[in-house]
């Protein structure tokens, strides 16, 4: 039987790919959270991010930019291939962002297409 990660293995992974300053770390936790085809949608970015490595990047740009650590709170919701889970970016001064991450899962539990929404 093959391994197939649950869903807070995922999302765990997806968190510590934002959070880590290490680029092998960070593709390979995204590698292991993100289809290959991932498509990642943002009201930050000008158009949707596509592919694991371009997602990788652009993890990797917003440590570089804004270095917030991202976590998730509370437990995740969903049906189906569908899941939400509330967000939050917390800055060194411990000022907070909240959003919700709306996505969709392979069979794999893998994310497909993550849309963010930021509250405020």
């Amino acid at each position: 039987m093959a391994f197939r990660p649950d869903l807070d293995t995922t999302l765990g992974r997806y968190a510590q790919a934002w959070n880590t300053d290490d680029p092998d770390a960070r593709w390979s936790l995204v590698h292991a959270s993100a289809a290959p085809g991932v498509v990642y949608i943002d009201p930050h970015s000008e158009k949707p991010v596509q592919g694991q490595a371009a997602l990788a990047s652009f993890m990797a740009l917003f440590r570089e930019q804004v270095g917030w650590a991202f976590s998730f709170v509370g437990a995740p919701d969903g049906h189906h291939d569908r899941v939400r889970v509330r967000w939050r970016l917390t800055d060194a001064g411990g000022i907070e962002t909240d959003g919700l991450m709306v996505a969709t899962l392979d069979r794999e539990a893998r994310l497909v297409e993550i849309i963010d929404f930021v509250d405020g």
